[in-house]
């Protein structure tokens, strides 16, 4: 991407742990921010950790899994 003065710029989004939880509880704001990103955002390993570290039983673990698949 370039800027105005024409030097290429890069975006990268991290999403951090509550974005995350926000997203898994369908919170609207968090959805609609998701959804309006060019780009998939970068997970951090230590974010993936803390959602299957919250899962309560073997589903929610297969589901934060699914979750940040790419």
């Amino acid at each position: 991407m370039l800027n105005i003065a024409g030097k290429l710029r890069w975006h990268m989004y991290l999403v951090d742990t509550d974005i995350m939880i926000d997203i898994q509880r369908s919170y609207a704001p968090a959805l609609a921010w998701f959804a309006s990103l060019g780009e998939l955002p970068n997970i951090p390993g230590f974010v993936v950790m803390e959602l299957i570290q919250d899962a309560q039983n073997k589903q929610q673990v297969r589901k934060v899994l699914q979750m940040v698949a790419c």
